[in-house]
């Protein structure tokens, strides 16, 4: 019989996985995501090794090539992901730090999911985006039915129509 050390040691270096957990998957910004933030949550998620968490690397152009897409839905998924809490902002890159002496330095982000490790470790997970709650919509126009008009999406009683008139001759196009 096997033991764990054998197992350890008999796994492929490439065989890496990462999980989505139920309760991650059934939150209200998850089912919001777009298709792109998703993608690029992805994305994320397959970068981080389990102690990189505030010092993951990704920039919009390696978004672009690996998603292949154009930069206008690589910069909406980073700001829905942003606002619906599944990321934030470690460091914020700089276009000189590329070719420079730091050796290249895009944005580095952190999954809200995990708990930080780089610059200062913490042991719990943010998780903001089960706080996230969708935007209020404004009341439909014409809740009540349509092709009537009732007379609560009227400001005067004169709407045409037999039903909305004060005389039941007058129609639409005239007097019968």
């Amino acid at each position: 019989m096997r033991n764990n050390r054998d197992r350890r040691k008999t796994t492929i270096s490439g065989d890496r996985f990462f999980q989505m957990h139920d309760w991650l998957l059934r939150s209200q910004a998850w089912r919001a995501a777009t298709v792109f933030e998703r993608c690029l949550y992805f994305e994320l998620k397959t970068l981080y090794n389990g102690r990189n968490n505030g010092d993951i690397a990704l920039s919009h152009r390696q978004v672009q090539k690996l998603l292949n897409c154009s930069n206008k839905p690589v910069a909406a998924a980073f700001k829905g992901l942003l606002q619906k809490g599944f990321i934030r902002i470690a460091q914020i890159g700089s276009f000189h730090w590329k070719n420079g002496v730091a050796g290249g330095r895009s944005t580095r982000w952190i999954l809200t999911e995990y708990p930080v490790d780089l610059p200062e470790r913490s042991l719990i997970a943010t998780k903001d985006f089960m706080q996230w709650k969708p935007a209020q919509e404004g009341k439909q126009r014409c809740a009540v039915g349509t092709p009537l008009v009732g007379s609560e999406h009227t400001n005067d009683s004169s709407m045409v129509g037999q039903e909305h008139t004060n005389v039941a001759q007058v129609y639409a196009h005239g007097i019968r």
